[in-house]
């Protein structure tokens, strides 16, 4: 495993709600780390030995390699497994009792810590598991697996190995979470809040509840994040409910005053040492402390939860299956950059000063003849270019398809049409002009991202531009669902 803080300075604690969040997904992680700034060194060294080791490095292999902008950024992979009381958990080898991991987050912390995504993989995703090299040196099986499978057959080492080979993020760190210790943490915060659309009667899972807003503690918190029986009765609908639930942890940690409260504190971060296995590069309060010092001035608002998005595996409806919106994801995940669709817009372009105002055109539209190219535009932008050209005055020469893909429009201008492209340019307002060295006419490229023709001051007749829209793009994917850390519990 690589260093915890990778050389970055710290910030000055401003924000510690946030350094509660981001610990992982389980307050078990995100309570630890505050012990730095508030228990005695006898303390320290009680909760250190709280928490147990497991160094599974040696069982990693095909290993992907951050990219370069990204190496400041920090992965860690959060598990959530039952466990029997005394149980070891697992580094990689053949398991006969089936234990699996039950809930599975992959915590990104962005280069500049300014911003936190906990992203849920559902457990019964279908995916291609890697061949995973066990302790006694034999290997699972690769192959499509159910994506819980890996920790079954191989434990954290196949677990990690999986996301790696399926994802191509670099996984930093690891965090298993046992349910037993969960407990302990939600009783010691006191219980947390939680909202049901309706009542809730599940003898399955023990879960009942009325509905509303209400406080869980003990083994109903413990049924209301695992219980599968409830609502639609899919994963998904028990990630949403988890990430709701993780949400209020933090919540309910700063409404009650938990920092400012020693002997609240101090049982919650023994409870939640207790439940925690990591790799030994986090294997203590010091280690997990540093990472909180490097989010501290983090806001709540730019913590995020996702989930991958899936759709229906064809050949188990109650199997899932990566959509290529997921891809979309990964990738913004390994290159530290904005979730999908989360991009600021543009800033609106400066209306002109009326002191610079342009120079009125010179050439009428009537005088004017181009060719128009798709040259790597969507089908079909041409003629629809060529008509909206034409109902303005302009004479269109040939429409043909480009060899040379470009992006957005350029026209080809050739000498002695410079007035004749400031006309055209009022059509393509962010078009590149491109000088041509002959040629007797102007040449309209439309590549990908091509806009619509606009309306040309000078134009012809009145007939008004045709109302056009993007076709659906099948290929696109459907954008990302994504929950603040401050979202009411309710949503």
């Amino acid at each position: 495993m690589s260093t915890i803080a990778r050389g970055r300075h710290v910030r000055d604690p401003r924000h510690p709600v946030a350094s509660l969040l981001v610990r992982g997904a389980l307050t078990a992680v995100a309570v630890v780390v505050v012990v730095s700034l508030s228990a005695a060194a006898v303390l320290v060294r009680q909760l250190d030995g709280n928490i147990v080791a497991a160094d599974v490095e040696a069982l990693l292999e095909d290993r992907p390699t951050p990219e370069p902008e990204a190496t400041e950024a920090l992965n860690i992979l959060v598990l959530g497994a039952d466990r029997a009381e005394g149980e070891a958990v697992d580094l990689g080898s053949s398991v006969e009792q089936s234990r699996r991991a039950d809930t599975t987050i992959l915590v990104h912390l962005a280069a500049d810590r300014d911003s936190a995504t906990l992203v849920s993989i559902p457990r019964d995703s279908m995916v291609q598991g890697p061949a995973c090299l066990l302790e006694d040196g034999t290997r699972t099986d690769a192959g499509l697996i159910q994506f819980n499978a890996a920790f079954e057959h191989g434990g954290v080492a196949c677990t990690i190995n999986t996301v790696e080979e399926t994802t191509g993020v670099f996984i930093d760190h690891y965090v298993v979470v046992d349910y037993d210790g969960f407990l302990d943490i939600v009783d010691a915060l006191g219980g947390v809040r939680v909202c049901l659309p309706e009542a809730v009667d599940d003898s399955f899972s023990g879960l009942d509840l009325p509905a509303g807003e209400q406080t869980v503690r003990g083994d109903q918190a413990l049924a209301y994040v695992r219980a599968r029986k409830i609502g639609d009765g899919s994963d998904l609908g028990r990630i949403e409910r988890q990430q709701a639930f993780i949400a209020s942890m933090v919540q309910q940690a700063t409404s009650t005053g938990l920092l400012a409260r020693p002997n609240r504190l101090i049982s919650v971060l023994d409870a939640g040492t207790r439940s925690l296995t990591t790799d030994p590069g986090l294997a203590s309060v010091t280690a997990l402390a540093s990472v909180a010092r490097s989010v501290q001035a983090l806001p709540a608002d730019r913590v995020r939860f996702v989930t991958v998005p899936t759709e229906p595996w064809p050949q188990d409806e109650n199997r899932v299956v990566w959509t290529p919106a997921a891809d979309e994801l990964w990738a913004s995940i390994r290159e530290d950059a904005p979730l999908p669709g989360s991009e600021p817009s543009a800033p609106p372009s400066p209306e002109p000063s009326p002191t610079q105002a342009p120079d009125p055109l010179t050439v009428s539209p009537a005088e004017i003849t181009v060719d128009v190219v798709n040259a790597g535009a969507r089908g079909g932008a041409a003629g629809d270019a060529a008509t909206d050209l034409r109902i303005q005055g302009f004479t269109v020469g040939a429409i043909l398809n480009g060899d040379e893909e470009v992006d957005g429009v350029r026209l080809v201008v050739p000498p002695g049409q410079e007035e004749a492209a400031r006309t055209v340019l009022e059509a393509f307002p962010d078009a590149e002009l491109v000088a041509a060295t002959d040629g007797e006419r102007i040449r309209v490229e439309l590549g990908s991202g091509a806009p619509f023709v606009q309306e040309v001051p000078n134009r012809l007749g009145d007939e008004p531009l045709p109302q056009r829209t993007l076709p659906p793009d099948p290929g696109a994917s459907p954008s990302l669902s994504v929950r603040a850390a401050t979202d009411d519990i309710c949503a």
